[in-house]
């Protein structure tokens, strides 16, 4: 998961260097933002169904099936209203028959991928899972360093194709490198029985405001601000991805360890099961929110370069969403693998409200507050979201397991934070491996994580 977001962020860092602010919020929005907003369609609940245990590999056929036939009728839409969709979202018209050849290519390819990797991830390998689905931004990574260091080609034309060949590319290279899996669940088109079908609409709306509610955004500031302002926009939630990884990976095995689990106390409380995993990733979730707070500027300097210093100056509010989001999503999730349907209703009905809403005030923020609105608009929206999940959840448990000895992680916390603000805010290197180093001391030490199962991680032999 790491070297999956390392490569994706590495990619945009590289071509950043090369091209304008705008040529970057073009290729941004065409290659990485519709065709993720638009695989909300094409994937549909297909793979958080997949992803279920017991279940979703009787359904991969279907998956494929609906989502290449999705991406297809989305591609002859937009083709046929080009002009009002690029005029809405600020587009250059003389640019809309490559920007449109580069945004179905990415989106057909990675529409299908997401299904491939949904049926790994109910299987439980966890590893190919995470390699199939670290291949693309590898691929990205590796043909723009061989286009520009290599080629010495840098033009906004190349830069888009490069950016969406890595999709299709990777694909083939699975199909040849997998065959026999992915041909075998293939040969059957099983329709979803009503109880699996209603358990991936659930869990998919419950894990859609996240991650929509920031496409959509982007789409908000595009139309209201322009495409410059949604690179800045882009980088920002960038910068945020490189050290909040750890949400991505509690997201990843939540749902197939919980359906898995006959006991939910058994998997949230018993020593190295999910819930002290879920608790260390948090706890260096917080590490991560920590440095941006006070080297947002520094990074983005470092890594885009002062062109988008712009998107340093209010980093650190959308940070402090992802502790929400983190909180929302685990709690959602446990919920959804052991409760009764029923149950979760209204929490559904919830998301799709707040789901909404939030274009709708983001661009009222930013007709008041400006570029400034758009962050504080998202991280409103993740903040209330998180309560009514928390008001709208008959069992608490998943909270209750991850706030076990939640104050010795705000001690190390606040120890961190005290070291960076008098000692280290104005070392950039040193302060991060110095606070660093001190907070993982003070979070085994302390109690709050346990470190022998740091240590049983090499002592066992897992297997596959």
């Amino acid at each position: 998961m790491g070297v999956m977001k390392l490569s994706g962020v590495l990619s945009k860092i590289v071509m950043a260097r090369y091209i304008t602010p705008y040529e970057y919020g073009l290729i941004t929005l065409a290659v990485i933002s519709l065709p993720s907003m638009f695989y909300y369609l094409t994937n549909f609940c297909l793979h958080d169904m997949l992803s279920h245990s017991k279940e979703g590999k009787s359904y991969f056929g279907f998956a494929v099936t609906y989502s290449l036939i999705t991406s297809l009728l989305v591609g002859v839409l937009i083709l046929a209203f080009h002009e009002r969709f690029f005029n809405f979202l600020n587009l250059p018209l003389d640019l809309w028959k490559i920007l449109f050849f580069a945004f179905l290519i990415s989106l057909i390819p990675t529409s299908i991928l997401n299904d491939i990797t949904g049926l790994l991830r109910g299987l439980k390998k966890y590893s190919l899972t995470s390699i199939i689905a670290s291949l693309p931004p590898i691929l990205k990574l590796c043909l723009v360093l061989i286009a520009i260091y290599l080629m010495h080609i840098t033009d906004f034309i190349t830069m888009l194709l490069v950016f969406a060949a890595s999709s299709p590319i990777a694909l083939m290279l699975i199909l040849i490198r997998y065959p026999k899996p992915i041909f075998s669940a293939l040969r059957s088109v099983n329709l979803p029985s009503k109880n699996i079908f209603f358990f991936g609409t659930s869990v998919y709306i419950l894990g859609l405001f996240g991650g929509l509610s920031q496409t959509l955004s982007k789409i908000v500031i595009s139309h209201d601000l322009g495409i410059v302002w949604q690179g800045y926009f882009d980088v920002s939630l960038t910068l945020v991805a490189i050290l909040s990884f750890a949400f991505a990976a509690m997201s990843f095995i939540s749902i197939p360890e919980a359906t898995g689990a006959d006991n939910r106390e058994e998997i949230l409380f018993e020593r190295g099961n999910l819930g002290d995993v879920v608790r260390g990733l948090f706890a260096f979730l917080v590490l991560g929110i920590i440095l941006l707070y006070f080297y947002s500027y520094q990074f983005i300097e470092l890594l885009f370069g002062r062109e988008y210093i712009a998107s340093a100056e209010y980093v650190a509010i959308l940070a402090i969403g992802y502790i929400f989001l983190f909180i929302q999503q685990f709690l959602a999730y446990m919920n959804v693998s052991f409760q009764d349907p029923r149950e979760y209703r209204p929490l559904i009905i919830a998301t799709l409200i707040c789901l909404v809403l939030s274009p709708l005030a983001t661009h009222v923020f930013i007709l008041f507050m400006g570029f400034l609105g758009a962050y504080v608009s998202l991280t409103l929206f993740l903040m209330i979201y998180t309560v009514i999940t928390i008001l709208y959840s008959n069992d608490l448990t998943p909270l209750h397991a991850l706030s076990q000895r939640i104050d010795r992680l705000a001690v190390s916390s606040l120890v961190t934070f005290t070291f960076i603000y008098f000692f280290a805010s104005s070392h950039f290197l040193y302060g991060i491996l110095a606070s660093s180093f001190i907070f993982t001391i003070l979070v085994f030490s302390s109690g709050y994580l346990d470190k022998s199962l740091i240590l049983d991680m090499f002592r066992k032999e897992v297997s596959s």
